[in-house]
């Protein structure tokens, strides 16, 4: 599979002719709404090499090894490319090898029977694990079902793990409010415990994500000490754990909350997978800017790192965008937006897409129909590979996709073309 970003004059059936396949195939496999391709779109194509895509501080000779190639045959398969004109996003081509194994968790938010259904389907068979959001809770913190009875039998047609997420998802979004009512109190982590326990033997789910967000940093502590009672209960019933941590770098002043109620060494030691919600540096009730920008993926993989073993961490990859109104207005809103909707957008408006230098992830401008400005902050496959890429150069347990229902056409694609799901 080949990435090519779409150079200005470039048509559907001129890259056809540069890679040697049909126009039909690449329109089908990008799911294209039309021919009218734009700047900067990201195509991928069906051929028989691989892509890789240049990280910052990429010498030629690591990349050669990292991938059990010389530095001779790199450059054969790549002949314009020399040691010293490397840059951060630069495309290359790689002879096909083998494909890692990685554990591969899915989140499906539920929606319909019918749909939930479709998409379960769709991605069991790619996944480790499906987690079906969310158990969530009320403001007090007990437990709030979910209508999942479709999905979960859906799954015994895949080879995917069914695992329940149990949140802190209130009506009013993820509440450190509702949560630190349940974990402040012995008796209600018990109670909670035994009430996820009771979903979990009743409805034959076979592992637990625990989702809870943005937690007050005087929680952490009693956040570690409900793992530990979880842990104890989840054991004896052979039933896996992955416990989903808010981002972290270490490198900032302003990370000292979040390190304090997600104290990432204790918690690797009270699961058996750590998901790093590597995403949301920018997010809703912020200014626009990156959702997951690559240095700050990689300082969060890094901190990680020092803290549990490779083979706990999945890093969190993201399916989706933020559109923003300009100019900001704090406090004001973004709405959320598919991959393929952006593109679909950039397409029917003949817009380009802009592939920021920094933070290595694309972005789009457009005016709405009153006249003001507005930007996307979101994912393509280039920016996608380069995740990817960190999964492999650190060796990392897997990777876990914010949320398959959300639909980013090449992200299935490139996740198989670099690894094979264990």
């Amino acid at each position: 599979m080949q990435i090519h970003v779409v150079r200005q004059g470039e048509s559907v059936w001129s890259i056809s002719q540069q890679y040697g396949v049909s126009s039909q195939l690449i329109e089908q496999i990008n799911q294209l709404p039309s021919s009218s391709i734009v700047p900067e779109q990201t195509l991928i194509i069906p051929v028989g090499t691989r892509t890789y895509v240049v990280m910052p501080g990429d010498e030629l000779y690591q990349i050669a090894r990292r991938y059990n190639l010389t530095v001779s045959e790199l450059q054969g398969w790549n002949p314009n490319v020399q040691p010293t004109n490397l840059s951060a996003g630069q495309i290359l081509r790689l002879p096909m090898v083998s494909r890692p194994k990685k554990i591969v968790l899915g989140f499906l938010e539920l929606t319909t029977p019918t749909m939930d259904r479709a998409n379960v389907l769709s991605y069991g068979p790619y996944s480790t694990y499906l987690a079906l959001f969310t158990y969530g809770m009320t403001e007090s913190g007990v437990i709030v079902g979910v209508l999942d009875e479709t999905a979960l039998q859906a799954t015994t047609q895949t080879r995917a793990v069914p695992a329940a997420v149990f949140s802190n998802w209130t009506q009013g979004g993820f509440s450190p409010d509702a949560v630190h009512v349940m974990l402040s109190s012995p008796s209600e982590r018990q109670q909670y415990i035994s009430t996820m326990l009771s979903i979990v033997s009743q409805k034959g789910y076979k592992a637990v994500v625990i989702d809870f967000e943005s937690l007050h940093p005087y929680d952490g502590a009693a956040f570690i000490q409900f793992l530990r009672e979880l842990s104890a209960r989840l054991k004896p019933l052979g039933l896996p754990s992955i416990v989903c941590v808010m981002p972290i770098t270490g490198l900032s002043p302003l990370e000292k909350t979040t390190i304090e109620a997600y104290d990432y060494a204790a918690i690797a030691e009270n699961t058996n997978l750590v998901m790093l919600m590597s995403y949301n540096w920018s997010w809703p009730g912020g200014p626009p800017g990156p959702i997951a920008p690559f240095q700050k993926v990689e300082e969060n993989i890094r901190y990680a790192l020092a803290r549990m073993p490779r083979t706990k961490i999945l890093v969190g990859l993201i399916r989706y965008g933020y559109d923003w109104a300009l100019p900001y207005q704090p406090g004001e809103r973004t709405g959320t937006i598919e991959v393929q909707a952006v593109v679909e957008m950039a397409m029917e408006r003949g817009l380009s897409i802009q592939f920021d230098a920094g933070s290595l992830t694309p972005s789009l401008t457009y005016w709405d129909q009153a006249g003001r400005e507005h930007v996307i902050w979101f994912e393509d496959a280039r920016s996608l590979q380069l995740k990817l890429q960190l999964v492999q150069k650190y060796q990392v347990a897997g990777i876990a996709a914010w949320e398959y229902h959300q639909r980013f056409t090449q992200f299935m694609h490139l996740l198989l073309d670099n690894f094979s799901p264990v």
